[in-house]
């Protein structure tokens, strides 16, 4: 891509996000923030831009660092500095939470090769959200090799892949190789079914990253109880809320199955609950335990608004529309900061919770298939990675399924 000044740079990046759906607020914070970074590149003499340039811009401007600790940092400041990393690198900016909200028009070129390789995944089973981030990694592969004038798989060469891993250093370790996962099986799918002659597949580094450094830390048992202890139940909000953080404290569910929780997945008869997965698509069935039926039961009676949703979780206050996840993992992070637990270093959220569901099961030395099974995950390999399990406690756990 050509180099850009600053301004240019400002000036297409800003253009790129409205063409990728971004909201009236970040568009606003990315036309304030850009005034101030042109000011701030006057008074350093330079007209150029860099990542490294662009957090120390935060850090000098906004005191980035001591924000962050103090945890009032507005994430939308580096997502500005990031979609301006992203345009340069790239010429292009994609925004991951407006990824369901429109459809993927891949170039010509390469449109018949994407397609099929989506189909194919369809086709053996892999859900549809995976599928939309997959195409979401190859519209960028495919923005790249259109800046380089690269219009079909005929013309595209091993340096050209090199090149487009190297212009993702902007991006964190974990975007990198899920970015180069896509890249790497949509190659070797054309390769294997003669859509190109070169086979680049095994010729392509695998960027790999520490998985368990992102892992979430958990609760104790106690500090677990003194949360739900702390909820009043004399309040709507509290109701609905003690109902929720139950489900994921007792039962393990993500706060994307939470949000979806429909009156139809719910068996009072068998005392269960079934459901498909929202992340990973498949069955799960839990039993419904009795303090978690009890909580539903009183949210449902006393503190659920009248509406036609058949969500059973809905908005307190109008218009009673369906919960989405991040307002599911944001209720258990107010619940903590208003209890005063301060755990420092530790992630306040729904996925914490349901990581010391984990904890507790493995201390009680719960065979690992069955905690996988709890969490719905598809491999015990998940779960290991997920729980830290160290050699004495796998050695447990293979000795209770041996018995």
């Amino acid at each position: 891509m050509e180099k850009l000044t600053l301004q240019q740079l400002i000036n297409q990046t800003g253009e790129a996000l409205v063409q990728a759906g971004a909201s009236s607020y970040y568009q606003k914070v990315f036309k304030t923030l850009t005034k101030q970074l042109l000011l701030y590149s006057h008074e350093q003499g330079t007209d150029s831009f860099s990542m490294d340039f662009g957090l120390q811009f935060l850090e000098d401007h906004y005191s980035m660092s001591s924000k962050i600790a103090l945890k009032k940092w507005c994430t939308a400041y580096s997502r500005c500095i990031n979609a301006l990393a992203e345009y340069q690198s790239s010429g292009n900016v994609v925004l991951y939470f407006a990824m369901d909200k429109r459809a993927y028009t891949f170039p010509e070129g390469f449109r018949y090769s994407a397609e099929a390789y989506i189909s194919h995944r369809e086709d053996i089973g892999i859900i549809k959200k995976s599928n939309k981030i997959f195409s979401l990694y190859l519209e960028r592969f495919f923005t790249f090799l259109s800046r380089k004038n690269i219009a079909s798989l005929d013309t595209l060469s091993l340096k050209d892949v090199l090149d487009f891993m190297a212009s993702l250093n902007c991006y964190e370790k974990p975007t990198i190789n899920h970015t180069m996962r896509a890249v790497r099986y949509y190659l070797k799918y054309c390769y294997e079914h003669g859509l190109m002659e070169q086979e680049m597949f095994s010729k392509l580094p695998n960027p790999h990253y520490n998985r368990q450094i992102r892992l979430p830390s958990s609760y104790s048992a106690n500090e677990v109880t003194k949360l739900l202890d702390s909820i009043d139940l004399g309040n709507l909000c509290g109701i609905r809320d003690y109902a929720i953080i139950l489900l994921i404290a007792r039962l393990g569910l993500r706060s994307s199955d939470v949000a979806n929780l429909r009156f139809s997945n719910i068996d009072w008869e068998r005392e269960v609950i079934h459901l498909n997965q929202v992340k990973a698509g498949n069955p799960l069935e839990l039993p419904l335990l009795e303090d978690v039926g009890e909580a539903i039961i009183n949210y449902l009676k006393n503190a659920r608004p009248k509406t036609d949703s058949d969500h059973v979780f809905v908005r307190q206050v109008p218009p009673y529309t369906d919960f989405n996840p991040g307002a599911v993992g944001a209720l258990v992070r107010v619940r903590l900061q208003r209890l005063g637990i301060h755990l420092k270093g530790k992630k306040k959220g729904s996925h914490t919770l349901r990581h010391s569901l984990a904890s507790r099961l493995l201390e009680h030395e719960i065979p690992l298939p069955v905690i996988s099974e709890i969490l719905g995950h598809t491999t015990t390999e998940t779960t290991m990675a997920y729980l830290h399990i160290d050699i004495t406690e796998l050695r447990k756990c293979a000795l209770e399924v041996a018995i």
